[in-house]
């Protein structure tokens, strides 16, 4: 199944950066990569079982101190 992963991030990998490098498009190019790169590491992560943490409580947490809560 990782195979199956690699796989297909290499396939989308290669059709969407090589016109970005193409076109000389850098900023597009560093901001796809680093998305990338965590979007990778993510499903990797997933293959293999490790359970990864919701980001919702963190972001609760940030809106609420943001807007303030309404009580």
């Amino acid at each position: 199944m990782i195979l199956l992963v690699i796989l297909g991030y290499i396939v989308i990998g290669i059709l969407e950066i090589v016109p970005l490098v193409k076109q000389k498009q850098s900023r597009e190019l560093v901001c796809y990569s680093v998305l990338f790169t965590i979007a990778f590491t993510l499903s990797i992560l997933l293959t293999l079982g490790i359970k990864i943490p919701s980001p919702v409580q963190p972001l609760q947490k940030l809106v609420e101190s943001v807007i303030g809560t309404q009580s």
